[in-house]
């Protein structure tokens, strides 16, 4: 299965929106299983992964507390008594800055970011980009998403959540994130209908909506160069398009097996949340892939 939605991120206009599986409207008696009628764009709420990570660097940018060429020595684990978190493929990458963090899509690298900001203002930005709420899309029927672990006791949880698990977000709460971080640091409010037309004239016009600033036009301006650097040195390259700079970052998360533990079969939800181009973007784009059967990363 599949998500892909494109949005204005000036606006929160949706320009295109689609899932799979899907059904027939016309055949709709045919349907097997009633889940097919949801709208997964926002309705089905997973572990993003990390493309969540761009979330907590921002946050922390934006603190002051840490800037896109903060170094620390990443040993490649971060130990919470008897857990310990791992880099992908247990890597460790040595002395490198937060710019290299994305690009290589370290574990530790966000933990030390929410750590240098704090707990109390790592959990007050993930509510301020709309985690756990509604973001008031102009369809039926919207999910939150689950953000219990963001205040739970023992450091770990916010740890996980850093990037992007323990926390569950639906496609379009992570793409209207993701759009505020690039878009001068505005969360708006996504609608899909531009104008109602009754006969020659318009009953209502859809105007573009700030729900509230979540980071300062600068810190925006730095991430969208360090996403745009993701892209050109990082796990992303082919997502570079002739003749425009394009943002972006993958992510790869785990499948929750429903016991409070993860799938061991490889079951994996790949995505790529990216924007073009790097002076005004005109689209932000999510695509998220349910269980891909070749590659297995985002």
């Amino acid at each position: 299965g599949g998500v892909i939605v494109v949005m204005e991120p000036s606006t929160g206009a949706i320009l295109a929106m689609c899932s799979f599986p899907d059904y027939d409207p016309d055949k709709y008696f045919e349907v097997d299983e009633p889940k097919k009628f949801n709208n997964r764009a926002i309705f089905d709420a997973y572990e993003p992964g990390s493309i969540f990570k761009p979330i907590t660097i921002a946050s922390a940018i934006d603190t002051g507390k840490v800037t896109a060429d903060t170094y620390y020595t990443d040993t490649g684990v971060v130990d919470y008594g008897r857990d310990q978190i791992k880099n992908f493929e247990n890597k460790s990458y040595g002395y490198v800055n937060m710019t290299r963090v994305l690009e290589y899509s370290i574990n530790t690298g966000v933990i030390y970011a929410m750590r240098a900001m704090g707990v109390p203002s790592f959990i007050d930005y993930v509510k301020k980009f709309g985690f756990g709420q509604p973001t008031g899309i102009d369809l039926q029927k919207e999910s939150v998403g689950n953000i219990n672990n963001l205040t739970a006791k023992g450091e770990i949880h916010q740890a996980t959540i850093s990037f992007g698990q323990g926390i569950t977000a639906t496609p379009i709460q992570m793409l209207n994130a993701f759009s505020a971080i690039i878009n001068g640091g505005k969360l708006m409010s996504p609608y899909v209908v531009s104008e109602i037309i009754s006969g020659n004239k318009v009953v209502k016009k859809n105007e573009p909506q700030v729900i509230r600033q979540v980071i300062s036009p600068k810190t925006s301006l730095t991430m969208k160069a360090i996403l745009v650097s993701v892209v050109e040195n990082g796990h992303v390259k082919r997502a570079q398009i002739d003749g425009y700079r394009v943002g972006g970052k993958t992510g790869t998360a785990q499948v929750p097996d429903g016991r409070g533990g993860y799938k061991s079969d490889l079951s994996v939800i790949g995505s790529f949340v990216g924007f073009a181009p790097f002076n005004d973007p005109k689209i932000a784009i999510l695509v998220r892939v349910d269980e891909p059967q070749s590659n297995r990363t985002g």
